[in-house]
């Protein structure tokens, strides 16, 4: 649009007040923006810190739970072993479970009586300084000591007041559970690896990023991946000593000695006397947009001063508007005959005989990520996600070359480094002697076709209220198990179990709970198998465990008595604390049955055996019995051991 005025003066402050105008506004947009992504960054970086915060505070939680459990479980079967084979149950107790060094029980005395670790069988502890202080009434299950140097009790040293122990020295913190069965106390001590803690947070966490602290309720550093603050020195951050009046979850932004400026989470445990502390390093978090906000400045300065230099070269050089309007109308000549071209859907790449690229249209541009400034020069190989493997591409380029045509679906790379799936076609346009002069692509997105379909194919493996295979899963592993197993000469395992006294559960505290009760069981099973192993569900309170690739039926035994311990224990679902047994059959492949179906029915028939013997036990499937419902004296887990 051309504006005329009526004299210079008011066409020269009318061009000077634009100019203001746009510049001002373009800064000031500019400042808004930086300072918005400046504050996104620090609530990420928040955020990160609480999501830390929140997964080492259950993981170390989960940790400790199972010590606590162990000392109700020892009171309720082990309150008068003193004897080795106590003792050797500590120590498998110990080598499952890598976060605890040793494991002992002591006397009112804090004299050792059974331990994981025999030089420490009659020492005396001191249990004096453990948090929180014990009273008579306290009715303290769980209570945290100082933090020692070595490796267990029998090496090492506890710290005292303001002291602390150097990153170069092994350490272990010791805990104190009680248990109670039927009157009877027990005093457990668990020497607790903050090593393997450690290892899982630096996973999660580099140390360039952030560090994460460990303490007790007293603000006591347990162990840390830090170095300014050490185990055994107390936390005096004021700061922390403030939120943690109000609330025992937050973050805040603060300075630590030898960190620099921090943007910290906080999170105390749900059940015992811990706080876990992740520290962010705020020059980190903002690393991304200090780069960005001077590439922002910089573009912004250079579009300014384009637009400056273009404005006043316009309104200076007014004589040339016509051959300006004459290249708009080529211009609009040239768009309306690539019409097709930029306002197809599908994304279109245009490369030479060399497979570089010379054209690509909006939808390559909304698909990808990357411009056409961008695309126009690089390679062909501008999207490859890494996915494919040489021999794709070479089968790809033979296709082209006898066919003049490829399509098929290929995963590929955004600019941003999100994959995506696309349904991909390529053909060639050749000159008059047959030398390729373009190569023409088509591709369309069809990422959220593909994640529903897999999405529907998981709904239809996948139990709905555990997330466990369904019986259409089942079948089909078994299936690959039982060719496996006959492919390898190995045995395979069938174990089929149900909970005994789950109804009344249902009855007496509802569904739900029984529904909480299935998940929270698979759970656990889910945690202490292998990764070939599979667990589904039936349905009701029914469970299958498939166990392929095993030596001997001993092993499937065991395993079968892991279950049952497993399930034994007790369930604590939105305050009930639920107990619950399981009845076990156990069948093999090929000893019992080599037909899928068959070996199924022969640990169902175990299964009922082991349920018409009172339940809370295995049975392994027996022919002579079970084919002929025959009743039989109950066996004992020694002898099926």
């Amino acid at each position: 649009m051309v504006v005329s005025f009526r004299s210079p003066l008011n066409h020269h402050l009318v061009f000077f007040v634009f100019i203001v105008l746009a510049l001002v506004s373009v800064c000031l947009s500019t400042a808004f923006v930086i300072d918005r992504e400046r504050r996104t960054a620090l609530a990420d970086g928040l955020a990160l810190s609480s999501y830390h915060a929140r997964n080492f505070e259950e993981q170390l939680t989960r940790s400790l739970e199972t010590v606590r459990r162990m000392a109700d479980f020892i009171a309720a079967g082990f309150v008068d072993g003193h004897s080795g084979p106590v003792n050797g149950h500590f120590s498998r107790l110990v080598r499952q479970a890598p976060f605890i060094r040793s494991l002992s029980t002591v006397d009112g005395q804090g004299r050792v009586t059974v331990s994981s670790n025999a030089e420490l069988i009659g020492r005396q502890l001191d249990l004096s300084e453990y948090y929180p202080l014990e009273t008579v009434s306290s009715g303290i299950s769980l209570r945290i000591g100082r933090p020692w140097s070595g490796r267990d009790f029998a090496q090492g040293t506890p710290t005292r007041q303001d002291q602390s122990v150097p990153l170069s020295q092994m350490i272990f913190v010791p805990v104190l559970a009680q248990g109670e069965y039927n009157g009877t106390r027990v005093r457990l001590v668990a020497a607790i690896n903050p090593d393997y803690f450690l290892n899982s947070y630096s996973q999660w966490l580099e140390a360039e990023i952030g560090l994460v602290e460990i303490l007790r309720y007293d603000r006591l550093i347990l162990f840390t991946t830090g170095s300014a603050l050490l185990p055994g020195m107390t936390d005096n951050d004021p700061i922390l000593q403030e939120h943690l009046r109000e609330s025992e979850i937050g973050g805040y932004r603060s300075k630590r000695k030898g960190n620099g400026a921090t943007l910290t989470a906080y999170r105390a445990s749900r059940q015992f006397p811990l706080l876990v502390m992740v520290h962010i390093s705020q020059e980190k978090m903002l690393a991304a947009w200090l780069q960005e906000s001077i590439r922002t400045i910089v573009l912004v300065s250079m579009i300014l001063v384009i637009l400056v230099y273009l404005a006043t070269t316009f309104y200076r050089r007014e004589q040339r508007l016509a051959a300006a309007r004459e290249a708009a109308r080529r211009r609009e000549y040239e768009r309306l005959a690539a019409t097709v071209f930029e306002t197809v859907l599908e994304a279109v790449m245009v490369t030479d005989g060399n497979q570089n690229i010379i054209a690509v249209n909006p939808a390559f541009t909304r698909i990808t990520g990357y411009t056409s400034e961008e695309a126009v020069g690089r390679d062909f190989t501008l999207l490859a996600s890494g996915y494919h493997s040489e021999e794709f591409y070479q089968h790809l380029q033979q296709t082209l070359a006898l066919q003049g045509h490829w399509e098929g679906e290929v995963r590929n790379r955004r600019k941003s480094g999100e994959i995506f799936v696309a349904w991909l076609s390529i053909n060639q346009v050749l000159d008059d002697g047959g030398e390729v002069l373009y190569l023409v692509t088509g591709f369309s997105d069809i990422t959220e076709y593909c994640a529903e379909a897999e999405r529907i194919s998981h709904l239809a493996h996948h139990d709905l209220l555990t997330g466990l295979p369904n019986r259409a899963l089942l079948m089909d592993r078994l299936s690959q198990g039982v060719r496996q197993a006959h492919r390898e000469r190995t045995l395979l395992a069938l174990i089929f179990f149900d909970l005994d006294k789950f109804k009344p559960v249902n009855d007496r505290l509802g569904h739900p709970v029984g529904d909480r009760l299935l998940q929270a069981l698979a759970d656990r099973l889910g945690q202490e198998l292998r990764a070939s192993d599979t667990l589904a569900r039936l349905g009701g309170d029914e469970f299958v465990l498939l166990l392929p690739s095993i030596k001997e039926s001993g092993d499937a035994l065991k395993v079968a008595e892991k279950i049952r311990q497993s399930v034994a224990l007790p369930f604590v679902i939105e305050g009930h604390r639920i107990q619950v047994a399981a009845s076990i059959g156990v069948a093999l492949y090929p000893d019992h049955e080599v037909d899928e179906l068959a070996l199924m029915q022969c640990a169902d028939q175990a299964m009922y055996r082991a349920k018409a013997r009172g339940g809370d036990q295995y049975a392994l499937y027996d022919k002579l019995i079970d084919h002929n419902q025959v009743a039989s004296t109950p066996l004992s887990r020694e002898n099926n051991d």
